[in-house]
Formats: C-alpha cells, structure tokens, sequence
C-alpha cells in the first residue's frame, strides 16, 4: 500500500502508465522517434570479406605442445575435440600447457565473435 500520496496523484500515475503501454513505446534517434525514414545509425565494422579455411590434424599426445594455427590474421576459429581425452589451447601465443584452455572430450570451441586474434595457437593433449 503507498501512503503519503494523494490518490489523484498515483490513479494518474498508473493512467499513464497503462497508456504508455498500450500505444507502445518509442524509440528515440536525435529526439525523432524512428522509423524507416529515421533508422538507428550502423557503423559498418569491416568491409572485408573473409574466407573460411578447413584443416584436420592429429594431435599427438604426450605432453608436447604443437602448433594448432601459425600466426596471422583471422577473424576466429573453431577446434572440436573428437578424442577421449582433453585438449588445452594457448591462445596467448606461446606453448599450450594443461593449465591453460581445456576443450574437453567430445566438446567444441568457437572464438568469441569480438575475439580477432592474430597470434599463434598452440594445443597439447
């Protein structure tokens, strides 16, 4: 229960409110409520086209870190762990240990869509 307030005050408030929801709400660009002709302004993040380049390997185990993806540019990768076992990525760049990135057996790791990295990915199982 609100005490304190008139109840002309709070029946106007809940008046508008129930308006408010009931017709929609408006989105604002520059104080102009948008539509098609006032969209919300996109920046464009890359004009670059990317291709996707498919490779499968073995991993061999023991305790040896090797190189998953030399170092250049990409715009994300994927790895799917198929053995019974875990695999662990550095994706700092240097040599992948068990303390770092478990994919663990039978699961599949996709790069974050922010995460452009540029270094090279080295894996041990």
């Amino acid at each position: 229960m609100i005490t304190g307030y008139p109840k002309a005050i709070i029946s106007g408030l809940i008046d508008q409110v129930i308006t408010k929801l009931n017709t929609g709400l408006s989105i604002l660009n520059g104080g102009t409520a948008v539509s098609s002709s006032n969209p919300l302004p996109v920046t464009k993040v890359s004009d670059t086209t990317s291709v996707s380049t498919t490779s499968n390997g073995i991993i061999t185990t023991g305790g040896e870190s090797q190189v998953l993806l030399t170092a250049k540019t990409r715009k994300g990768y994927w790895v799917r762990n198929r053995s019974s076992g875990s695999l662990y990525i550095n994706r700092a760049g240097g040599s992948a240990t068990t303390s770092h990135f478990e994919i663990k057996a039978g699961d599949y790791f996709e790069t974050p869509i922010w995460e452009n990295v540029s270094t090279k990915i080295e894996i041990i199982g």
